[in-house]
């Protein structure tokens, strides 16, 4: 069989190249598209195509839509691939869904609303390969120590290296849209300095798919406006500074962190949780927003599930960090309900399983 892969958001993206390996080694031709790349789709080159497996990103699911319209143009079956719980049911994706041939779902609790959503079959077959990677990541940076590896820096461009032995790490990871995301900046900023800030440091890392799209007209110019505007309002505050490379990776702050801070559906999160990391959920109104804008719901699966704090506006996500910081005993609920709700699996590899799924699936 000749199969490809794609997905144009960076998690999703990296699944697709798990999937593809497998694919390989199970002796099948694989085409890997490459992630955060547009305009891909190419009539002459997909038409060959057997079978043809993408997940669907947040914002730009219309990159693969075009797999999908070619391949059903084609008579090609399209399997849908979900990075997280609710990939499935974009919106964008609405038209299309009851043309594919299934979703491979992220949690078995989704089939309900794959198929009210109009895809014709659905299989759970344990959880996204790429949730296997991030976990282990995450804890090879837990036991690499990226801790020692931070300093302290303020608004004068002096730094100060490493952390003082009572100091406590605040990490942030945020999404893709970036006034969204100094907002969530500003309100953890208020918060920090409420809480005392000389012994609070912010390790904040930005989203790998937070960029201006080039075709669209002025997104270049918003993004560098909002940037700017970050800037200033970390120079406020004691800031996590990152490795030689001036990027630290979501799972290197996730690693680090006394307590992290999620305000999107970010893989990390699940990671997290995998890997017992104390952790609050914010949970506002702009959040929901703009998580019902990418996946027609409103819930994040992480918090909703027992691995982070639910936590909104500014006194609730307070409360919750004075919480995780001080109280021992929070942190170790927190934990148990973090092992109930996301047990380690005995077998991670779902690569394989989903690649021989498609063997036995793939005729039109």
């Amino acid at each position: 069989m000749k199969i490809g892969f794609y997905c144009f958001d960076n998690a999703g993206g990296d699944a697709m190249k798990l999937l593809a390996e497998a694919a390989f080694k199970a002796g099948h031709e694989d085409v890997l598209f490459s992630k955060q790349t547009r305009g891909l789709a190419l009539e002459e080159e997909i038409a060959g195509f057997d079978a043809m497996v993408t997940g669907l990103s947040s914002f730009e699911t219309e990159q693969e839509l075009a797999f999908a319209e070619i391949c059903l143009r084609h008579n090609i079956p399209w399997y849908v691939f979900e990075d997280v719980p609710g990939a499935c049911l974009r919106p964008k994706a609405k038209d299309l869904a009851p043309r594919a041939k299934l979703v491979f779902l992220a949690l078995p609790s989704g089939a309900d609303d794959a198929r009210e959503f109009g895809y014709p079959g659905s299989v759970y077959l344990g959880p996204p390969p790429q949730w296997r990677v991030e976990y282990e990541t995450l804890t090879q940076a837990k036991a690499e120590n990226w801790r020692s590896k931070m300093c302290k820096r303020i608004g004068s461009g002096e730094a100060t290296f490493g952390l003082y032995q009572n100091d406590k790490v605040v990490g942030l990871i945020v999404g893709k849209d970036p006034e969204e995301n100094n907002r969530v900046i500003k309100l953890l900023v208020s918060v920090v300095l409420g809480m005392g800030k000389d012994n609070i440091v912010i390790a904040f890392g930005r989203h790998p798919g937070e960029k201006p799209n080039p075709d669209k007209p002025g997104d270049q110019g918003r993004f560098e406006r909002a940037f700017a505007e970050r800037s200033n309002m970390l120079e406020s505050i004691w800031t996590g500074v990152t490795d030689d490379t001036g990027v630290w990776k979501g799972s290197r702050i996730a690693g680090a962190a006394d307590v992290m801070v999620y305000a999107s559906g970010t893989n990390i999160s699940i990671a997290g949780a995998y890997a017992r990391v104390p952790a609050v959920y914010l949970d506002d109104k702009g959040v929901r927003e703009r998580i019902k804008s990418q996946s027609g719901q409103e819930k994040w699966f992480v918090a909703e599930l027992g691995g982070a704090y639910k936590a909104s506006g500014d006194f609730g996500l307070s409360m919750a960090l004075n919480m995780l910081i001080k109280d021992p005993s929070a942190r170790q609920d927190l934990y148990h309900l973090q092992e109930q709700a996301f047990p380690l699996p005995d077998d991670w590899h779902t690569e394989h399983k989903i690649i021989r799924f498609v063997e036995q699936t793939f005729r039109p």
